[in-house]
């Protein structure tokens, strides 16, 4: 019989071959404590974009800038919501091509520190193009090269680090990235000291304070202080030491486009006919990750404005949270490396769905007292204390369990395209969850503000909820993963 295989094909049948032949000698076969520590610094950085831009400012930032613009106080909470989507859905796009870009070439620490720079320059125009739309585009392209840059940082996991030792050292890295979200705080608690407190949008909504009088103050700087402290802790991260193919890629850069591409379309079929426990992760993750993402994004805005609380106290309900949090976090890792993933999404369930009921009674009226023209509402805010620390503990939880469960359902020379594919689920419930939750928050806003946010928190539960019983459905090969086996692992 005539062969015809064309010879492209026998060059990318030699080149996945030599790749998957460089990515099995190329794990990591010890763990370096200050190399890990190098590594966990990027998480730190990264971390204070997500708190201190994403979950703390962004929205008041939108809401501010919407009203000032002239929209309305809901039109301009969807429109930060719908740029937060659209930026999702780029980065759904995007993240598996560059994972298997990444996997080609074996380098990932370069691709993190180009990216990384250029995040950090990004962030202060956000702030300092002065226009509600054209600052909410600039946070578009702002929160894809974030992204980019958080995949190829994750997929370095076993390229420093052994195999008996990843789940540890990831749950250092999420715990340790929480200096980030300590240096958000205290700047949520600083800046408005510094440069004055920003106008409170109940103030405009009531006709006290009059749009061409709104002020940002604190908010505009957050933007610029962010910048800095980014770069700060980016610099360790310099220094980490990656192992990574000593082969130079020799070919055309549209051979490698080419190659890129076939290898994830063989990839993508893998895990439809023969990854069942990947695709079942996928599907559960993207479910899981619209709760937590939308958290991120929507707590400190709950604590502000569902609960009516200033910045102060709610910057100390998420400081204190997060230390709790951050010493769970340690006890974690260590978990999962013996018990494996599985038991350890069933935890994160637990204290998420303790921690979301606990949100929601926080906002219950227990009291209210009328003194002459006052009135005094008493909510169970001390609740928010507890739930903050829990929900802290949660959602480190979550991206640990994560990380771990990529790393046991992938073939090892793949983990970049598998880390995109993860990226693809994760994105596009990050892009529906806000949109979802705005609407849900539009439609209860009659019912009053505070029952209106309640509604949609729970909503939250049941995306988890769902998520959590798919994923149950992995089969569990940590112990294979221990002794060295790699996916596909024998029955």
């Amino acid at each position: 019989m005539k062969d015809t295989t064309s010879s492209d094909d026998l060059h990318e049948g030699v080149k996945e071959s030599r790749i998957i032949e460089l990515a099995r000698v190329g794990e990591a076969q010890t763990t370096e404590k200050k190399n890990i520590l190098y590594w966990a610094f990027y998480d730190a950085a990264d971390t204070v974009f997500a708190m201190a831009i994403i979950s703390i400012t962004l929205f008041q930032w939108g809401e501010l800038m919407g009203l000032r613009a002239g929209f309305t106080f809901a039109r301009s909470h969807l429109l930060v919501s719908t740029f937060l989507m659209l930026s999702n859905v780029v980065v759904a796009i995007l993240m598996p091509i560059l994972g298997a870009h990444s996997d080609l070439v074996g380098k990932r620490k370069p691709l993190v520190i180009i990216l990384g720079v250029m995040t950090l320059a990004l962030i202060p125009l956000i702030a300092l193009t002065m226009r509600f739309l054209l600052g909410l585009l600039v946070f578009l392209i702002t929160n894809v090269v974030y992204q980019a840059a958080n995949l190829y940082y994750e997929s370095m996991l076993p390229y420093i680090c052994d195999t008996n030792s990843r789940a540890k050292v990831s749950a250092f890295g999420v715990a340790f990235g929480y200096v980030g979200t300590i240096f958000a705080i205290l700047l949520y608690f600083l800046l408005p000291i510094g440069f004055g407190d920003a106008t409170v949008v109940d103030d405009v909504l009531s006709g006290s304070v009059a749009i061409q009088d709104i002020q940002l103050n604190w908010v505009y700087w957050m933007f610029i202080f962010a910048s800095v402290f980014y770069l700060l802790l980016f610099i360790p991260f310099f220094f980490v030491k990656e192992n990574k193919s000593d082969v130079k890629i020799t070919e055309s850069f549209g051979r490698r486009t080419r190659s890129t591409f076939v290898q994830l379309g063989r990839t993508f079929k893998e895990i439809f006919k023969e990854n069942k426990g990947m695709l079942l992760f996928l599907i559960g993750w993207f479910l899981i990750n619209d709760a937590v993402g939308t958290c991120i994004a929507i707590l400190v805005d709950y604590l502000r404005e569902g609960l009516g609380l200033d910045e102060t106290i709610a910057g100390a309900i998420l400081f204190g949270g997060i230390l709790v949090g951050v010493a769970f976090l340690f006890i974690m890792g260590p978990v999962i490396d013996r018990k494996g993933p599985k038991f350890g999404v069933i935890i994160t369930a637990i204290a998420w769905t303790v921690g979301i009921i606990l949100t929601v009674l926080s906002g219950v009226t227990y009291k209210t007292v009328v003194i002459g023209n006052i009135t005094y509402v008493y909510k169970l805010r001390f609740l928010a204390y507890i739930a903050a620390a829990i929900l802290s503990f949660g959602m480190g939880s979550v991206f640990v369990v994560g990380r771990q469960f990529i790393l046991e359902l992938c073939p090892p020379e793949k983990i970049g395209q598998y880390m995109g594919f993860k990226k693809i689920s994760g994105k596009v419930s990050a892009a529906v969850g806000p949109l979802l939750f705005s609407g849900i928050l539009a439609l209860t806003l009659p019912f009053g503000k505070t029952l209106a946010y309640q509604i949609a928190i729970l909503s939250l539960l049941v995306f988890f909820l769902i998520g959590f019983v798919i994923i149950l459905f992995i089969k569990n090969n940590h112990a294979k993963y221990l002794k060295g086996e790699r996916f596909p692992y024998k029955e």
